[in-house]
């Protein structure tokens, strides 16, 4: 059951100047057409990377964060959420994308709310007045500050202090703004990354091996967990639906570093990600890992199989699993402390997979699934 994630400190760092940047947008009256550039500083005021650009138009934005040779981008409606993200290296190769979105109401007992302070600022030219935002950290109901904004009377964020406990642990100062007609296509992000077909193109061509046959195979758990699997070397795909209407699904490449990841819990999460460059690091961790035979056998569906210690290294944690004489699971147990989850294969068999049943619903990636325009 794996997954990926933009991981990183540059993500994280675009990401969080993102998410100040929409708290810009829900200001009355809307603010004007901007490109306004923010300069990252440090505790002393020392300008240090990355420098974010934010295009604005009519409520949505477009953040571009140049760092280390990776260039991330944010982009959707002027709230938090829903929002896609994407990072682009120094070639021009797109390496991952992001899309996350909420299927809950806003619960106004927890939700931020802004206060307006008695400090104005003058910031390269720029008049503004600071505002806070006010977290309500349940569940006692305290009030913390969260955020400091700076902010011009026509509504653009000029400065910007992210604060956890009060201390100032993100802080980015305008370095220009130019107040222009913006026209939607500078915003718009590149039509091929919301194509599944972009992130499951193959990178590299793979010869067969007989020792991973194709299969196709479903698995429960007592908690009611239903799983279906597919497999066609080096691709596998792997479909979790629950009692409770949650969902995960992964397509992914066990050679190269490709896939896609999904999550439908309440809200929903999708991650897609390929680079040309790089090995998958899931193959590499059971590569040195190995297994190690724990001396039993059992039948399931009629197939004999032998139980492993597939983590035989693992501290916290043990991953045993049932493999056929080809290597396939078809029953696994996962212990992690004192929790116990079991798989147990409710059919199987071995036919040849077509790539294109490896698939999630096209729909996902459509924009308006998200909340964004569409892309034209």
């Amino acid at each position: 059951m794996k997954a990926a994630a933009i991981t990183g400190v540059i993500a994280g760092m675009v990401f969080s100047g993102a998410s100040l940047a929409q708290s810009a947008t829900n200001i009355s009256p809307l603010p004007p057409d901007y490109v306004v550039t923010m300069q990252s500083l440090d505790k002393n005021g020392v300008s240090i990377d990355p420098t974010i650009t934010f295009i604005h138009h009519d409520g949505m934005f477009l953040s571009e964060t140049r760092w280390d040779g990776l260039t991330s981008f944010g982009y959707g409606p002027d709230r938090k959420y829903p929002v896609l993200r994407w990072s682009r290296q120094t070639d021009g190769e797109i390496t991952q994308i992001e899309l996350i979105g909420s299927g809950q109401k806003l619960d106004a007992t927890v939700a931020d709310f802004f206060r307006p302070l008695a400090e104005r600022s003058t910031v390269a030219g720029q008049d503004c007045l600071w505002r806070e935002t006010v977290k309500k950290a349940p569940p006692l109901g305290s009030i913390e500050p969260g955020e400091l904004n700076c902010i011009t009377d026509d509504g653009i964020v000029i400065e910007t202090k992210l604060l956890a406990g009060g201390v100032p642990i993100y802080h980015t100062r305008l370095a220009s703004l130019e107040r222009r007609a913006v026209t939607s296509s500078e915003l718009r992000p590149p039509q091929e990354i919301l194509s599944q077909d972009f992130w499951l193109r193959p990178i590299h061509s793979h010869e067969p091996d007989p020792s991973r046959p194709d299969f196709e195979m479903t698995l429960e758990s007592p908690a009611g967990i239903n799983v279906r699997l597919l497999r066609h070397f080096p691709w596998r795909y792997e479909e979790s639906r629950g009692r409770d209407g949650t969902i995960h699904t992964i397509v992914q490449n066990e050679i190269d570093d490709q896939g896609i990841w999904y999550r439908q819990s309440g809200d929903r999460h999708m991650t897609a990600w390929r680079s040309s460059e790089r090995d998958s690091p899931s193959v590499q961790a059971g590569q040195a890992t190995g297994k190690v035979s724990l001396g039993k056998t059992d039948t399931i569906l009629g197939e004999t199989c032998e139980w492993f210690d597939l983590v035989p290294h693992e501290m916290h944690g043990e991953n045993q699993a049932c493999l056929t004489q080809d290597g396939i699971s078809v029953k696994e147990e996962v212990r992690i402390k004192v929790s116990t989850t079991s798989y147990t294969a409710t059919s199987f068999r071995r036919r040849p997979v077509d790539l294109s049943e490896m698939r999630l619903p096209p729909a996902l990636f459509a924009p308006a699934e998200w909340g964004l325009p569409a892309l034209q």
